[in-house]
């Protein structure tokens, strides 16, 4: 009985104990449709836009949209250890907000419906007095629709 016992509640902790991955190793190809959320740690309100993202054989294609800048864009990705490489193909104006497009890369948290992709910075090593210590962050927080 003492065995059976010790064999329940190991293998109680031992499945209590694996979580499952929340990430997978592939983007799968598909349409994802969500918003673009802009955060701004110096403004108490983030900014979202609307946004449709394709994805297919490694290229993305961003719907264009008129009245947003960017309007569209559109590349090729790649995917490793659950990070994206984007990068971005079109030609673009100096008169908006060049993070806001696709390009560079990105943290990636996926399932075969949600799609969130965090866009990575570089450790900033200026430490001048005149420097801001506001942060912005840029993530895509998408849903696969077909």
């Amino acid at each position: 009985m003492k065995a059976q016992i010790c064999i329940f509640l190991f293998a109680l902790i031992l499945s209590l104990g694996c979580k499952k991955p929340t990430t997978v190793d592939v983007l799968l190809d598909g349409t994802y449709t969500g918003v673009l959320v802009i955060t701004n740690s110096v403004k108490s309100v983030p900014v979202t836009r609307p946004i449709s993202i394709s994805l297919k054989d490694g290229k993305f294609n961003i719907m264009p949209s008129a009245d947003l800048k960017p309007s569209g864009g559109k590349g090729t990705y790649t995917f490793k250890n659950g990070i994206g490489y984007f990068t971005d193909e079109d030609i673009w104006t100096a008169d908006f907000d060049w993070n806001m497009v696709l390009n560079g890369e990105y943290n990636i948290r996926s399932s075969a419906v949600d799609l969130t992709l965090r866009k990575r910075f570089n450790a900033k090593t200026d430490l001048s007095p005149a420097t801001s210590n506001a942060t912005i962050d840029y993530e895509y927080i998408l849903k696969r629709t077909n």
